[in-house]
C-alpha cells in the first residue's frame, strides 16, 4: 500500500503486517531527510533489535558493496545500531563519568567488556563448583546450558528492570509442582547464588558482561544529567524499525528520547514479536504509540499472492472464531499452482519426506526455474542427521545447502570441531592430545575425497587409539595394502596436511589461535582437494572461530586481573569451545544465500526477516513446532514485567502461550511466501517415534475445508 509521504517534522507511528512496505516507506523517509531536508547523516539514528536487520538501510546507504551509495548527498554517515550497541558504546563513553557510582572495587580501572563466549569463560568456573556440590543434580541440563541460562537470567533481568533476587522469587514461584519441584528449587537457587558471585566478580574486576552493561546504561547513564543531555543531543531525528522485537529497556529509551527529537519514525509488525524468548516486549509498543502525533496502518502484502494470503486469512481464523474464514475454498493463483502443497504418497518413514523435498526442490529449480537462494526449507529443528540427509540427497541433483543455525555451540558444527582438533594436534605443548574419535572426524571433514570408512583407517595407523602423543605417523610408513585402500590422492592431501602441522609446530614465534585457524583454513583447508573447498557452511563456521577466538583473545589481553599468555590463552579458548559454549551472533550467517537452498529452524528464518518464492516445512507433525524449549532455570514470560508478580505459571497459561506463538509463528512464515509452501510429513519422527502434532491437525483442517 502507498503512503503519503511521511513528515519530517512530527513523530509517526507505522503499523502492518510484513510485506506491507513499512521499511521501504521509512528508506524513502530516510532520503528524503538527506537529500531534501539536508539533514546531517549523524543527525539521524536507526535503530534495530538486532545487527542482521540493517542490510535494508545499509544497502540503500552504501549501494550495495560500495562504501557509499551515488544517490545519498555527501557528508557524515548515518548511524545503524542497535540498543544493546548503544548502550555499550555509551557506557564507554561516559565511563570516567560514571565509574564511581556503580559500585566497582577500583573505579580507576579501565573497564573490560565482556563477549558472549567470554562471559561463559568467566561463569564456568561457578557452575562448576555448584555441579560438584550436586545442586543441578535434579534437573536434566547440561553443564553448558547452566551457563547460558543463568546469564540468559541476568540478561533478561536487566533489560526488564527486574534485580537479581526479583528475577529468581518469580522462578521460583513458576517452579511446577510435583515431584520435581524441590529439585528445581534447588537448582534454581544456586544458579541465584552464581548469579550474585559472578556479578560480584565482574564488581571486584571490573568486568562488564551484557546484563552489567545494560544495568549502568539504564540506571546511570540515563540518570546522570550530564550524560542523559549529551546522548539525546546526538541524534535529532530517529527511525525505530522492527519495535515490536526489541526489550523493555530499548521501549523505555525512545520513550525519554521522543521529546528531544526533531523527528520519530517508529515501525512494527503486526502479529510479530518473535524474540520474546530473547527478552523481546512486543505489547511495548502500544506505549510508544501513544506518543506519536501519527499513527498509520498499512494492510495489504507486496510478497504475498492472493492465494497465499488467503491461507494467511485461514490460518488466523483457525485460532480466532471471531475472524474465521474457513467456510471459503482455496484459492488457486492464476497458473494454477495451489498455495499448499501435500505429497501425492503418504510418508511412514521420516527419510522418505526428505528424499520427496529434494526431489520436489529438484523440480522447482530445473523444470520451473525457481532461483536455488529462493527457496527455503524449514524444520522447528534442525539436526546434524536433518542436514546430512537433506544435503546428500541434493548433492545428487547438484543444488547447494546453505545452513543457519546460530543456537548450536560452536563445537557441534564438524567444520569446527575440526579445526578445534587440529589445533590440539598442532600445540603439543598444551599438553592436550585429541580422541582418536576426533581425529578420525577431522581427516574425514578435511580431506574432501576421505570417506568416513577409508579416514577411520586411516586415522588408525597414523594415529593408533592408545597414543598419548600429538604425534601423526607419515603415510608413506604405512604397509603398501594400507596405502592402496585408502588411496594414494587422500594420502597425498593427508602428507600436505601433516607437513603443514609440522612445520607450524617448527615456528619459532607462537601465532595467536585466531590466526592460527585463519592460516590453516587458507594456506590448506580451503585449496581444492580439501573439505572447505567450496564449502560455503565450512567457511562460514571457520570465519566465525576465527572472530571468536580474536574476541577471546583480545578480551583476555585487556583485562586488568591479569592477562594470559598465548600457551594458556589457545588451551584455554579451546576448553571453552569443547564445553559446549554457545558462540555470539555472528552476523554473515544471517546474510541471504543466492545459490544455495537456505535450510534453517523456523525461527531463525523468521528473524532474518527474508521472503523467498517456495518454503517447505518438514515433519509437521512434531510437537516441537508449538513447544518451547526445555529450560529449567530460565522463563521468558515470567521475568517479563508484563507478567504478574507472584503469580504461577500454570498449565492454562503454558497451554495459551503456546497457541498464540503457534499462530504468529504460522502467519510470520506465510507472509514471508511469494508463491507455494511444500508440507512434509512422515509417521514417524526422525528418532522413530509416532507423531500427531497440532500444526498437523491444524493443516488438515486447512486441507479439510
Amino acid at each position: 500500500m502507498n503512503t503519503a509521504p511521511i513528515d519530517t517534522n512530527r513523530r509517526h507511528f507505522l503499523y502492518g503486517p510484513f510485506g506491507a512496505g513499512k521499511t521501504t516507506a521509512a528508506i524513502e523517509h530516510l532520503r528524503r531527510l538527506l537529500r531534501t531536508e539536508r539533514v546531517r547523516g549523524d543527525d539521524i539514528l536507526v535503530l534495530l533489535p538486532q545487527r542482521s536487520l540493517a542490510t535494508p538501510y545499509h544497502e540503500a546507504l552504501r549501494g550495495g558493496q560500495s562504501m557509499r551509495s551515488a544517490s545519498m548527498p555527501p557528508g557524515p554517515m548515518v548511524r545503524v545500531t542497535t540498543f544493546a550497541s548503544l548502550a555499550q558504546q555509551s557506557v564507554e563513553l561516559y565511563w570516567p563519568l560514571l565509574a564511581p557510582t556503580v559500585g566497582f572495587a577500583d573505579p580507576g580501572r579501565e573497564p573490560t567488556f565482556l563477549t558472549l563466549e567470554t562471559s561463559q569463560y568467566h561463569m564456568a568456573p561457578l557452575v562448576d563448583a555448584a555441579i560438584d556440590d550436586g545442586a543441578f543434580d535434579g534437573v536434566r541440563v547440561e553443564r553448558a546450558r547452566v551457563v547460558s541460562q543463568v546469564l540468559d537470567n541476568l540478561n533478561k533481568a536487566a533489560l526488564h528492570g527486574l534485580g537479581i533476587d526479583e528475577a529468581y522469587e518469580r522462578l521460583e514461584l513458576a517452579a511446577p509442582l510435583g515431584e520435581q519441584r524441590a529439585a528445581r528449587l534447588n537448582a534454581l537457587r544456586a544458579a541465584r547464588r552464581i548469579s550474585h558471585q559472578f556479578r560480584q566478580r565482574c564488581l571486584q574486576e571490573t568486568l562488564l558482561d551484557f546484563s552489567l552493561q545494560i544495568l549502568i546504561f539504564n540506571e546511570h547513564v540515563l540518570t546522570n544529567p550530564w550524560s542523559r543531555t549529551h546522548l539525546f543531543r546526538t541524534h535529532r531525528h530517529l527511525i525505530y524499525d522492527n519495535a515490536e522485537e526489541d526489550t523493555r529497556s530499548a521501549h523505555q529509551l525512545v520513550a525519554a528520547w521522543l521529546p528531544h527529537l526533531d523527528s520519530a519514525l517508529i515501525i512494527a509488525d503486526s502479529d510479530a514479536g518473535y524474540r520474546t524468548f530473547l527478552g523481546a516486549d512486543p505489547q511495548g509498543v502500544n506505549e510508544l504509540r501513544d506518543l506519536c502525533d501519527v499513527q498509520t496502518v498499512m494492510d495489504g502484502s507486496h510478497i504475498m499472492t492472493p492465494s497465499i494470503a488467503h491461507v494467511a486469512r485461514r490460518v488466523d481464523g483457525v485460532f480466532d472464531a471471531r475472524r474465521r474464514t474457513l467456510s471459503q475454498p482455496l484459492v488457486e493463483l492464476e497458473e494454477n499452482l495451489p498455495a499448499l502443497v501435500v505429497p501425492d504418497q503418504h510418508f511412514r518413514f521420516y527419510p522418505q519426506m526428505l528424499e520427496w523435498a529434494a526431489a520436489q526442490i529438484h523440480s522447482l529449480v530445473n523444470d520451473q526455474g525457481v532461483a536455488p537462494g529462493e527457496i527455503a526449507v524449514l524444520a522447528p529443528f534442525v539436526s546434524d542427521a536433518l542436514r546430512f540427509s537433506l544435503q546428500t540427497a541434493l548433492d545428487r541433483y547438484g543444488i547447494a545447502l546453505a545452513t543457519h543455525r546460530p543456537s548450536r555451540a560452536l563445537q557441534d558444527e564438524p567444520a569446527a570441531r575440526t579445526l578445534l582438533t587440529l589445533a590440539r594436534l598442532a600445540h603439543p605443548f598444551w599438553g592436550m592430545p585429541p580422541a582418536a574419535t576426533d581425529v578420525t572426524l577431522a581427516l574425514t571433514v578435511a580431506i574432501s575425497d576421505l570417506d568416513p570408512v577409508r579416514s577411520n583407517l586411516l586415522s588408525t595407523k597414523v594415529y593408533p587409539p592408545r597414543r598419548r602423543d600429538n604425534e601423526l605417523g607419515e603415510f608413506g610408513a604405512l604397509a603398501e595394502e594400507i596405502r592402496q585402500r585408502v588411496t594414494y590422492a587422500s594420502g597425498e592431501h593427508y602428507t600436505r596436511l601433516r607437513d603443514w602441522l609440522y612445520a607450524y609446530r617448527s615456528e619459532t614465534t607462537l601465532t595467536p589461535l585466531d590466526q592460527f585457524f585463519a592460516r590453516l583454513f587458507g594456506e590448506v583447508l580451503s585449496q581444492p582437494g580439501f573439505g572447505f573447498h567450496d564449502d560455503r557452511d565450512a567457511a562460514r563456521v571457520a570465519s566465525q572461530l576465527v572472530e571468536s577466538a580474536r574476541k577471546f583473545r583480545w578480551t583476555l589481553e585487556g583485562s586488568q586481573s591479569g592477562g594470559v599468555d598465548a600457551v594458556r590463552f589457545g588451551r584455554e579458548y579451546v576448553l571453552l569451545a569443547e564445553s559446549g559454549a554457545i558462540g555470539a551472533l555472528f552476523l554473515p550467517g544471517w546474510q541471504t544465500p543466492a545459490e544455495a537452498v537456505f535450510l534453517a529452524p523456523a525461527y531463525t528464518f523468521l528473524l532474518r526477516n527474508r521472503a523467498v518464492d517456495v518454503q517447505f516445512w518438514l515433519d509437521i507433525g512434531a510437537t516441537s513446532w508449538w513447544e518451547r524449549l526445555y529450560q529449567p532455570l530460565t522463563h521468558p514470560y515470567v521475568l517479563s514485567m508484563r507478567w504478574q508478580p507472584g503469580a504461577p505459571w500454570t498449565d492454562r497459561d503454558e497451554f495459551t502461550t503456546r497457541q498464540d506463538t503457534l499462530r504468529r509463528l504460522l502467519l510470520g512464515l506465510i507472509r514471508r511466501t511469494r508463491r507455494q509452501i511444500f508440507l512434509g510429513a512422515s509417521d514417524y519422527s526422525e528418532s522413530g517415534f509416532e507423531q500427531s502434532g497440532p500444526l498437523l491437525t491444524i493443516v488438515n483442517r486447512l486441507l479439510s475445508i
